[in-house]
């Protein structure tokens, strides 16, 4: 199994973690790409349902679509009302032209992208919108710099390259800035999740983990602080039938 496959199944062992700490969608983010009440959403690689719960308080009927056992266990018992099933992007559990949206929150970057475009196009009626959002640490404030150049060096989160699909006009690029407040310890177990930590060899992976602990015990901005906002930039793209 490549590494990219390694990486995609590491989040079920850590569904609690996940629920707990990983962060939601804001609802402006939601708003970019669907401004009305009421329509019907496929949220893929639901995970634990963060986008699920976000688009069902927007007021959407949502199915959520998730591959891992015990990611589908966490969701149900933490998000009501959401029909949760069985299935991946490329073969999505859901009727032809059936969908308002088809929605990837945190999960694009996992599936084969034609595939899933196909797939996503085949369920969605006539005037759907593709969406793919990206929670990524907003690198300009520079304790989270500091922090992101340990857990992912060389890479600049907040630069991505919008997804190639077909099948759908133009894609539309939002930003949304917002911020999640964690203390300290809660901050090593969020990024404990981050799947290139996650599955880095043990010894590696604390060596990281106490690397973020002493950005957050030493950085003059945080200092003696019992809880820490961490910034993000919230990347939406969002694609037309065409």
């Amino acid at each position: 199994m490549d590494n990219h496959s390694v990486r995609a199944r590491s989040f079920g062992r850590q569904a609690a973690l996940y629920q707990r700490l990983r962060p939601g969608y804001p609802a402006q983010a939601i708003a970019t790409f669907l401004p009305e009440r009421g329509k019907r959403v496929v949220d893929v690689g639901a995970g634990t349902g963060k986008l699920s719960a976000a688009l069902a308080g927007a007021g959407h009927d949502v199915i959520a679509v998730e591959p891992d056992a015990q990611m589908r266990a966490t969701l149900t018992e933490h998000v009501a009302g959401i029909d949760v099933r069985d299935g991946t992007g490329e073969a999505l559990p859901v009727a032809d032209g059936s969908a308002d949206a088809v929605c990837y929150g945190q999960s694009w970057h996992w599936v084969e992208p034609q595939a899933a475009a196909r797939e996503a196009r085949r369920v969605l009626t006539g005037d759907g919108v593709l969406a793919m959002l990206w929670n990524v640490p907003d690198i300009r404030v520079p304790w989270v710099r500091e922090m992101v150049a340990i857990t992912h060096p060389g890479q600049n989160p907040l630069i991505g390259d919008e997804p190639v699909i077909t099948g759908f006009g133009a894609g539309v690029l939002e930003r949304v800035t917002w911020q999640q407040r964690l203390s300290a310890e809660e901050i090593i177990d969020l990024v404990s999740t981050w799947s290139r930590i996650a599955t880095s060899p043990p010894a590696e992976r604390d060596a990281l983990l106490d690397a973020v602990r002493d950005v957050l015990s030493t950085h003059p901005d945080l200092r003696g602080r019992a809880e820490i906002e961490i910034p993000y930039l919230c990347r939406v793209y969002h694609y037309r039938v065409r």
